[in-house]
């Protein structure tokens, strides 16, 4: 170990005079005289001593008085330790070395036959070893204060975020109040011409898609903050079904899809917010109409599970690639648009599903055998439930 010393200061701890004397004849038979060996007799000196940093290395006998030399480790490390300690012990034992190195020493010593060679080599070792931790006790704090900023940096960007999808959706919605109002206006006009009437059409379903999407950028921007709230009441998922057909059939039935609904007679009873509730069904159906060709066919069954109720809504659609699956409720995930009728979309409603179903302490999950397999996609919700 070539370590290159200016001059050390070493501070003995020790109650026993005549252990000085010998500590100093051995410190001054070291090469170089690079050592200079200071002295103090008490426990309660030493501990101040330890803690003031004025040394470079201390050396602490393991008996002072009716105080050990472990307890000073202990205290002076409790009260922030500035330098290298050395425990001297008056003879080897493995259980007084351990105890030594677990209190914080750097380095412990045995005084029967103690070398010049031997004390100059423990204080060479307690230094590099103290440096070395001083070093990597910055780089960690210097690392922990790089995350710190980075984890406020990324909170945030997060809020910024959530700020800027209420600001979005609160623009996007200002316009369209007015377009269609004007929209109502020219219907009730009874335009007749067909060419009027063609335009008017496309502009209804033009505001008709921009209102779903500002409506779900909303939701986002609310769930995402912590301020959408649930409405709950007692209810069957009977009536939570037969509200998400009337809702989606229409848009089913424009894609010339087959619609098959198995619905139990059995009223299942829930506690949920019966809106909310039907959302989630209406989003999932409006889905797999929007990713299914005309021509196919969609089943939804509700079945019994323990304490639960499961719904299943079944497509031949395009289906999932694999590499999709896992994130197919993650916000603003995007289906390959070539797959489907290019209807456009956020990525946001099955997002909601999800957030909608968790807040009802239910599960949903995905599945599909991939490309042009359907999918198929299953709520679990607990049944007579009191949601918080």
């Amino acid at each position: 170990m070539d370590v290159q010393l200016e001059s050390v200061r070493v501070l003995l701890i020790d109650d026993d005079e005549d252990d000085f004397l010998l500590t100093r004849e051995l410190v001054s038979d070291i090469p170089g005289g690079r050592f200079r060996l200071d002295w103090t007799p008490t426990y309660a000196a030493g501990v101040e001593a330890v803690c003031a940093g004025g040394h470079d290395v201390f050396l602490v006998d393991y008996q002072l008085g009716a105080r050990t030399g472990i307890e000073l480790l202990r205290e002076t490390r409790e009260r922030g330790r500035s330098g290298p300690v050395i425990l001297f012990t008056g003879q080897g034992h493995s259980r007084t070395d351990m105890e030594a190195l677990d209190a914080g020493a750097d380095d412990y010593l045995e005084k029967a036959g103690l070398t010049p060679a031997l004390l100059d080599r423990s204080i060479r070792f307690a230094l590099v070893q103290h440096r070395a931790s001083a070093v990597l006790e910055r780089k960690v704090k210097e690392r922990t204060d790089e995350l710190a900023r980075a984890n406020a940096a990324l909170r945030d960007a997060d809020r910024r975020k959530d700020e800027f999808l209420a600001t979005l959706a609160h623009e996007l919605r200002n316009p369209l109040a007015p377009i269609r109002n004007a929209l109502e206006i020219l219907r009730l006009a009874n335009d007749t011409g067909d060419t009027v009437r063609r335009q008017r059409e496309r502009l209804e379903r033009q505001v008709a898609q921009l209102v779903r999407l500002v409506d779900d950028l909303l939701d986002v921007s609310r769930i995402t903050s912590g301020k959408l709230r649930l409405t709950t009441e007692p209810l069957t998922i009977q009536e939570v079904i037969e509200a998400a057909l009337d809702m989606s059939r229409p848009q089913i039935e424009k894609a010339k899809l087959t619609l098959t609904a198995e619905v139990r007679q059995e009223p299942v009873k829930l506690t949920g917010d019966r809106v909310r509730l039907t959302q989630v069904f209406t989003n999932i159906l409006n889905n797999a109409a929007k990713f299914t060709e005309p021509g196919g066919r969609v089943w939804l069954s509700v079945a019994p599970a323990p304490g639960a109720v499961r719904v299943s809504v079944r497509d031949t659609g395009v289906g999932i690639p694999a590499d999709v699956l896992p994130v197919v409720f993650a916000l603003f995930t995007q289906v390959d648009r070539s797959l489907n009728r290019s209807q456009g979309g956020l990525g946001i409603g099955l997002a909601l599903v999800r957030r909608l179903v968790e807040m009802h302490q239910g599960t949903v999950t995905a599945e599909s055998d991939g490309p042009g397999k359907g999918a198929t996609f299953t709520v679990t919700l607990p049944t007579a439930l009191e949601v918080a």
